[in-house]
C-alpha cells in the first residue's frame, strides 16, 4: 500500500488578485462603484479585492483619486498589501481608519 501524499494547503494555491488596495485607501468607495464585476468589497473597515472575481481590467486603478490601488506582482498564495488574514483582521500594514469604518462610541 502506498502512503498518501501531502495535499497542498489551500493557501498555497489561492489565487492572487491582479490588483490590491493599499494603506493609502481613503475609503471613498469609487472603486466599489466602478468595478464591472463587483470584485471589491468592504471588509472590517478595509477594502478587499476578491481574486476569484477580479478580471484585471484596472478600471479601479484609473478611478482611485488617491492612487491606493496597485497592480500586484508575486507568487500564488501571497496576500496583497493590507489584505485581511484568514480571521478577517487586516494585517499590521492595513488601511487606516476611514469612512468605511464605523466609529465606536466612547462614554
Amino acid at each position: 500500500m502506498t502512503p498518501p501524499t501531502a495535499a497542498a494547503h489551500p493557501a498555497d494555491t489561492a489565487p492572487v488578485a491582479p490588483v490590491a488596495v493599499t494603506a493609502r485607501c481613503a475609503g471613498c468607495g469609487a472603486c466599489l462603484l466602478t468595478c464591472p464585476v463587483h470584485a471589491i468589497r468592504p471588509l472590517g473597515g478595509a477594502l478587499l479585492v476578491r481574486a476569484e472575481l477580479c478580471t484585471g481590467c484596472l478600471e479601479c486603478v484609473e478611478v482611485c483619486p488617491v492612487d491606493a490601488i496597485e497592480e500586484t506582482v508575486g507568487t500564488a498564495g501571497a496576500a496583497p498589501p493590507g489584505a485581511p488574514d484568514e480571521a478577517g483582521a487586516p494585517d499590521e500594514d492595513g488601511p487606516p481608519a476611514g469612512p468605511l469604518e464605523t466609529p465606536e462610541e466612547t462614554p
